[in-house]
């Protein structure tokens, strides 16, 4: 007699909600500027957005006083501590170069440092 056979479907989910991210990021930052000046923090991309999928990232830019430093994107991803976390870390100088490609980028995300609400761009 042959055996029957189920096909399986596995479903992710999302590992955070869009108010997790923000909760967490918000409670982290300061912690962030005790060891990086940061002069700005967006949240930006799906979870901005709130479309995001058990498969996002979750961009936040992150932009700190110049000069550059070489353990920024280091202290960032461990400070900021989140699975999933995609920081761009940028100097101010290195911001300013490209400041119109990272204005379009974050156009609709939430401004995290210095907080100014959200969907707040440039």
């Amino acid at each position: 007699m042959p055996s029957e056979s189920f096909a399986s479907v596995r479903i992710f989910s999302p590992r955070y909600s869009r108010e997790d991210v923000l909760a967490l990021l918000r409670e982290r930052l300061p912690r962030l500027h005790e060891r990086l000046p940061l002069r700005r923090a967006v949240l930006f991309g799906s979870y901005a957005r709130g479309d995001f999928t058990a498969f996002s990232d979750i961009d936040v830019l992150v932009v700190y006083a110049d000069p550059p430093c070489p353990q920024a994107f280091a202290l960032v991803k461990k400070t900021l501590g989140l699975l999933g976390l995609q920081p761009h870390v940028l100097s101010e100088g290195e911001y300013e170069a490209l400041r119109p490609v990272w204005e379009r980028m974050t156009e609709g995300g939430v401004e995290l440092w210095p907080g100014r609400g959200e969907g707040h761009g440039g």
